[in-house]
């Protein structure tokens, strides 16, 4: 190999990370722009029981595929399987616009999120293989940055595109800025596998992970919802996630190449960051699902004020991560994420008790506390796993941490939906007297949809007593993300004192797989 390969100029490795930069907000936010545009697409298409799946089959997708695709990565080279998401990405959004019901669309849609599992874990693990190590830090926090802009600016793109163009150009616009990112990664992005090599592939153990993953995803999505917890299709579902795993764990301890090597949970770092990232995920997603509900269905703010609320929270997710950043030169893994999780904690303590009459401004400040304390960590988890991962698993390790805390997201939003159903109907029982509300209406009062609606027909005191009830009940919810956030500081103690280091020296170099050259300077 030609040293001279393996260092890029200044000027190459900004288009790159340009590149990269833009395919983080391209997966994002294909996931939220959709979202203002969906009761258009629902009327044209015809399709209003099936609208949940628009969003669903994207996150599943895209969820089950971010392991394998970063053993792969490992294995075959980071380039051609991020070629290959980048394909599969562009190649759903034309199908998504060229969509006649919604039944294609949702398919269409499942093809896009195979793309986004391929390019989110790989994406941050370029980021380690063609950076200086004193500079990941930098990019990590523009990452950060960019994924929570994304969440963002989705919704009003959405609505600006819908409106001006047609709703099928919400999938069109990927087009021109996919080509820009091949464009540049196919010329300046390169393999170091060692071809003479043949590789090992487990394919028994990546079809039982995705069949794992996607039985137990899906029956928690479903439970309570379009069925019963104890109903026939839930329990089917996860008695075959479980033995699905059983059999996972038998074929991974006899393989040579396991899609989860031992070792990666072997480390306390790993491992404690692993747990903190799928408790960050039950604490984001309950916040992003939860605090909208509060403030427009308890506190009786209306639509702009449900996403109004959301904004400080993203927009300080960015001051987190950046402020992560300085945290890592001076601190250990460990206090960051206690930081982290403090922070957190101490939002979701105040939506605790948050009186329904508060004024906006104090839900904001709270907001603003928990996205600061949500940032922190994003960059830290993802620097703390992929630093303490050998460099021939640095693909899996660091896909695994967006897999945590995606799967912490749907675990935590099943939980809290639990939650906050059980104690609702008990709530209204509890009021009923104190509002004077009895008879048909009183039993009626078990869909916060009622309160969503601009035409209630709900009187007064029903819809005084419902405020109040779904206060209590989504609250109680908040409480429990709280102990969520307390379970977060127990696993950043396990992490030890390990810290990010830059004492050695490191060089931009060429993107290594698993049998290339270890990075000067990284590694425990």
């Amino acid at each position: 190999m030609n040293p001279d390969d393996d260092r890029r100029t200044k000027s190459q490795l900004n288009w790159m990370m340009s590149a990269l930069l833009i395919s983080i907000f391209l997966t994002q936010v294909d996931q939220t722009i959709v979202s203002t545009a969906l009761p258009t697409i629902v009327s044209e298409l015809d399709g209003l029981n099936q609208m949940s799946w628009v969003f669903t089959v994207y996150m599943l997708a895209s969820t089950v595929v971010m392991p394998i695709a970063g053993k792969l990565s490992d294995i075959f080279g980071r380039k051609s399987f991020y070629m290959l998401g980048l394909f599969l990405f562009m190649a759903g959004s034309i199908l998504c616009g060229l969509a006649d019901n919604m039944t294609q669309l949702i398919l269409f849609r499942g093809i896009q999120g195979l793309g986004a599992g391929f390019i989110i874990p790989i994406t941050f693990t370029l980021v380690f293989t063609i950076m200086p190590k004193e500079k990941a830090g930098r990019y990590q926090a523009f990452y950060m940055s960019v994924f929570a802009l994304s969440s963002i600016v989705g919704p009003s793109l959405g609505a600006l595109i819908t409106e001006h163009l047609d709703w099928r150009w919400n999938f069109y616009i990927n087009i021109p800025i996919g080509l820009y990112i091949f464009a540049i990664l196919s010329r300046r992005l390169h393999d170091n596998r060692d071809k003479a090599t043949r590789p090992s592939v487990d394919v028994k153990g990546a079809l039982l992970l995705s069949l794992t993953t996607l039985s137990i995803l899906l029956a928690l999505k479903m439970g309570g919802e379009q069925f019963a917890w104890l109903s026939v299709p839930i329990i089917g579902l996860i008695a075959l996630g479980a033995v699905g795993l059983a059999l996972f764990l038998f074929v991974e301890k006899r393989v040579a190449e396991p899609i989860l090597p031992p070792e990666l949970f072997r480390s306390k770092v790993i491992s404690g960051t692993l747990t903190a990232t799928f408790l960050q995920g039950m604490i984001m997603y309950g916040a992003l699902l939860y605090i909208p509900l509060f403030v427009q269905g308890s506190m009786g703010g209306d639509v702009g004020d449900a996403g109004n609320t959301l904004t400080p929270m993203m927009f300080s997710m960015m001051i987190g991560a950046t402020l992560s950043n300085v945290l890592l030169k001076r601190w250990t893994y460990r206090a960051g994420i206690i930081a982290s999780m403090t922070m957190a904690g101490l939002g979701m303590l105040g939506m605790s008790y948050m009186p329904l009459d508060v004024s906006f401004w104090i839900v904001a400040f709270v907001m603003l506390l928990m996205g600061i304390g949500i940032g922190i960590l994003m960059p830290l988890a993802q620097m703390a796993v992929t630093y303490s991962a050998a460099d021939r698993i640095k693909g899996i390790a660091t896909s695994t941490v967006g897999f945590s805390r995606a799967v912490g997201g749907v675990f935590g939003s099943a939980v809290l939906a639990a939650i906050v159903n059980n104690r609702l109907s008990a709530a209204v029982q509890e009021h009923a007297a104190e509002f004077n509300v009895q008879g048909d209406e009183l039993a009626g009062l078990t869909d916060p949809q009622l309160l969503l609606s601009a035409d209630s027909t709900l009187s007064a005191a029903a819809t005084g007593l419902f405020r109040q009830a779904l206060g209590d009940s989504v609250q109680l919810g908040f409480w429990f993300l709280v102990v969520v956030a307390g379970l977060g500081i127990i696993a950043a103690l396990w992490t030890g004192t390990a810290r990010f280091e830059t004492d050695v020296p490191s060089s931009p170099v060429k993107d290594n797989s698993s049998n290339s050259a270890a990075m000067p300077g990284i590694g425990h």
